[in-house]
């Protein structure tokens, strides 16, 4: 397992964590009615910020270039994730304008969110999976110690530049308190 890889790795058990979150909060607005609107603007700002400028961000920035150089073809695995993170940015643009919607009296806009938000999880934990076991191993088994560590390097000047000190952070505040009210284990 290489350093880089296993940065992507860990950040994908905040995703999921923040999925499982997300998913609790369906749950109770199709059982209640309830929506917690200042919930869902930061999970919003977690997905575009940690999730696409940061993470993916790192994968199609650097990682997935490097695996092309390493051999790996653009058009399979690489190109399939790329299709992906389109795919989810359009669902997590879908959220934001539903909660745009909802937060002005559109009650009706709930079941776009909450139906946008099931389709981009069911697509992102798919995604995760494939990455984790199919892309990350290939790339793992190209990489020398060198081009690891010169991912890791770049990961981390991401993060800095994209998200800003501190930043990273605050999403693991912001996790741990959703987790903590949405009672998840």
């Amino acid at each position: 397992m290489s350093k880089a890889t296993q940065q992507l790795k860990d950040e994908h058990e905040g995703v999921k964590l923040m999925f499982q979150i997300l998913d609790k909060i369906s749950e109770r607005h199709k059982a209640t009615g309830d929506l917690n609107t200042d919930h869902l603007v930061d999970i919003i700002e977690f997905f575009k910020i940690f999730v696409d400028k940061c993470h993916h961000g790192k994968e199609e920035d650097l990682l997935f270039p490097a695996m092309e150089q390493a051999g790996i073809p653009r058009q399979g695995p690489i190109g399939v994730m790329l299709a992906e993170h389109e795919e989810g940015r359009g669902y997590v643009k879908a959220i934001n304008n539903a909660l745009e919607k909802f937060m002005a009296g559109d009650k009706s806009a709930a079941a776009v969110i909450t139906d946008s938000a099931e389709r981009y999880m069911d697509l992102m934990l798919g995604h995760i999976d494939k990455e984790e076991n199919i892309l990350y191993p290939m790339g793992d088994q190209r990489f020398s110690k060198e081009k690891d560590e010169e991912l890791f390097e770049g990961f981390e000047k991401i993060e800095e530049e994209r998200i800003g000190a501190g930043k990273h952070e605050e999403f693991h505040k912001l996790l741990h308190n959703l987790k903590e009210i949405y009672k998840i284990s």
